[in-house]
């Protein structure tokens, strides 16, 4: 019986792991609360992504029921630096913000002054993926490292957080896949709640 339930896991892992993608359309609860106008920028500094080695829609490895690496990426298919700002912008609009994306490309530090101009912003939040990725087997591992910056019209930094670190996300035996499609989105909308959380944070886009 044993033997059985390990070749059924195997094969439960295995069999979904090509084609799997994770959905970061979430709905986060962030603790900053106002009507000010914000220009929202996300930029993957993620080494493996600025390398070409992974691509910009990546987030993190399914392994089959031998270990074997399987990409899997955002759902829409969008980079994940887009799902960054979208989230962001749709958990600041719900808390009364004027909030816009504005994109980032590259490893540069961009110009905050000319993000908030682009938005006709008076603060802007950048948030700096440098490493985002989880990893499932039996259990779900997800490695982490966000930065946020928040700035005003002139590129002046008011207030800074981070998140960073390795959770495990907990697993299952049956059907790992499907238990990482549930973990890892709810993660994602936890460490942004984390990285807004922060009392100078609220404070700065207030």
């Amino acid at each position: 019986m044993r033997i059985l339930l390990i070749v059924l896991a195997a094969l439960a892992a295995s069999g979904c792991a090509v084609g799997n993608r994770y959905s970061y359309d979430v709905s986060a609860d962030l603790a900053p609360q106002g009507s000010r106008t914000v220009a929202v920028a996300a930029q993957d500094v993620r080494p493996y992504v600025l390398s070409g080695e992974k691509r910009p829609n990546y987030v993190g490895t399914q392994r089959g029921g031998f270990g074997n690496p399987f990409n899997v990426g955002t759902q829409s298919g969008r980079p994940l630096a887009e799902e960054f700002s979208s989230a962001i912008t749709g958990a600041l609009g719900r808390r009364g913000f004027k909030a816009a994306a504005v994109s980032v490309e590259g490893a540069a530090a961009p110009d905050a002054r000319a993000l908030a101009a682009r938005a006709g912003a008076d603060r802007v939040a950048l948030v700096q993926i440098v490493d985002w990725k989880s990893d499932t087997m039996a259990n779900v591992a997800l490695h982490y490292d966000l930065r946020l910056r928040v700035l005003d019209a002139g590129g002046n930094e008011l207030a800074s957080n981070s998140v960073s670190g390795s959770d495990n996300l907990g697993g299952s035996a049956w059907n790992p896949p499907a238990h990482a499609r549930q973990a890892v989105p709810e993660a994602f909308r936890q460490k942004l709640q984390q990285l807004f959380g922060a009392p100078a944070v609220i404070t700065a886009l207030r």
